[in-house]
Parts: C-alpha cells; structure tokens; sequence
C-alpha cells in the first residue's frame, strides 16, 4: 500500500514538473521569462492572446477537457506539452521506483525532466539552451558527490569523457559532414555528453559511450545526413535517460 501512495505522489511530482517544463521548452527558445506569474506574460494562447485559466493548466488531466485545442480559438495546442507531461510523469515514477523518497529521487527526477526540455528544444528549435545545459551539469555534480562522498571517482570520468568528446569529434563529426546543421550545434551535443560524465559512473558512462557510438554508426550507413536537418539530441538523451532508470 505504501509502494502504491509512493507511485501516485510521485506520479502527482512529475505531471506538475512536466507542466512547468512545457513552458520552459516553448519560452527559453524565444527569450522570454520562464515565470511569467510572477516575472512576467501569464501563459496565453500564441494565436490569439487568450490567458490560459488554472484550471486549463492541470497537467495531463486538461487534455481531456480541451481536446488539445485553445478553449477560445481552437488552436491546437503542440503535442509536444503533452509528450513532456506524460513522460516527466512516468519518469518521476521510475526514480521512486528504483530510489523511493530520497535525495537521489530528487536529483534524478529533475535530472530526467530538464533532459525531456532538451529533446523538445532540440527537435523543434535545434538548440540546447544553454541555461538548462548548466542545470544539468549542477544536478550531476550534486549527484556524484552525493553518491560518492568524494571528487576522485568523479574526475576520473570526466577525463574519460573529455577523451571520449575528443574521438566522438575525429570520429563522427570531422568524418561525417552534413550530419549536424553546424559547429555550434555539435558542441552543444559535446556539452551534455560531457555532463553524462559528471553524471555517470566511468563504467557507466562508457556503456553510454558505446551505445552513443552505435546509434550514430547506423545513422550514417542509412545516411541520416540526406533527410531534412532537426535535432538529434533524443539520440543521446535516451541512452543516458535508461542508465538513471534501470
């Protein structure tokens, strides 16, 4: 019964993170506050400027009642709110699965749901902002310390990782042109392969690394480069996503 109060609190966690991260995945891309009823524009309708009441906002449950539409306009709201509440959601209850109420939970819960942000920025606006890259980065520096009690584990996977930045650059990206829109938006991708190895114990972080380099070896023999240019950052926040749950 406790296991079962356990799985609908933190169900509860992760709509509501998922709720606040739809508006940081459409908001961060345009420069605008991210707390808007307090800093700044409350949420409005994009079409045609009508304030999105709180009862609109409840996450997940809303798209019952609103079919996925603007109650005023009827606008189509992008399902891409929907894929970050339903996954924060089934993400937070796999941390309380594998951690229950702890500060791993904490970490590895918010962990999860800034990277489902970096998969909707990516897809949609082919950035990870850089805002949510030093989140992580701070979150997986907490975690290591919190796990290990010391800095030596954790700096000896991040030289791993920094080697592995390294290959992953000679490898794919100086061999494989065309395979990202740009420079900027390939170290982008490096950042946060970096912060995996802040994140990830060194065994751990090369299982990820391996998986990493066997994702993009089949893009290239089916010749992902010749399709229309969007984010691939799903491919390297999925694997890393999978070693925190499992």
């Amino acid at each position: 019964m406790e296991n079962f109060f356990g799985v609908i609190f933190s169900g509860i966690f992760g709509a509501i993170f998922g709720s606040y991260a739809t508006l940081f995945s459409y908001r961060m891309p345009l420069s605008e506050s991210c707390f808007g009823r307090y800093f700044g524009p409350k949420s409005r309708c994009p079409n045609c400027g009508n304030v999105i009441k709180t009862k609109e906002l409840i996450p997940v449950i809303n798209w019952f009642f609103t079919l996925g539409k603007c109650s005023k306009c009827k606008t189509k709201i992008p399902k891409s709110h929907l894929f970050l509440e339903v996954f924060s959601t089934f993400l937070f209850v796999m941390c309380y699965l594998k951690y229950g109420f702890s500060e791993q939970f904490i970490l590895y819960s918010i962990t999860c749901t800034a990277c489902l942000v970096l998969v909707v920025t990516d897809f949609k606006n082919n950035i990870f902002p850089q805002q949510i890259l030093i989140t992580l980065a701070i979150l997986s520096f907490s975690i290591r310390i919190l796990d290990d009690k010391t800095i030596i584990n954790l700096t000896y996977s991040s030289i791993v990782g920094i080697i592995a930045c390294a290959g992953f650059y000679k490898i794919i990206y100086k061999k494989v042109p065309g395979l990202f829109l740009n420079e900027s938006h390939f170290f982008d991708y490096i950042k946060f392969i970096l912060i995996c190895s802040i994140a990830l114990q060194a065994i751990d972080f090369m299982i990820y690394f391996l998986l990493l380099l066997m994702i993009f070896s089949t893009m290239i023999i089916v010749n992902i480069s010749r399709v229309k240019k969007f984010g691939f950052g799903f491919c390297l926040i999925a694997p890393f996503i999978w070693l925190i749950i499992i």
